[in-house]
């Protein structure tokens, strides 16, 4: 093997450290995976304690939405 083919797989055998994207403080089995899609810690894993990208009005917007269809009931016809 060249050294750049055992450095690709040394990278690849190592685990990735799990760090909080706000902080970068070590988490370990007790980050919190935000609907963002970061990692953050049990002091930024509220929306509102770090810079959440998740649009959280939207998605409950859809959520009303496909849950009450709109319910429009036939015309009477008059004789």
């Amino acid at each position: 093997m060249t050294a750049s083919n055992r450095s690709g797989y040394d990278a690849a055998e190592k685990k990735s450290v799990n760090r909080c994207s706000g902080c970068r403080k070590r988490v370990g089995l007790t980050g919190f995976r935000c609907r963002c899609g970061e990692l953050f810690c049990s002091d930024h894993r509220y929306s509102d304690r770090h810079d959440c990208s998740y649009d959280y009005k939207a998605a409950g917007r859809e959520a009303i939405a496909r849950e009450n269809p709109v319910v429009k009931a036939a015309k009477i016809i008059r004789v």
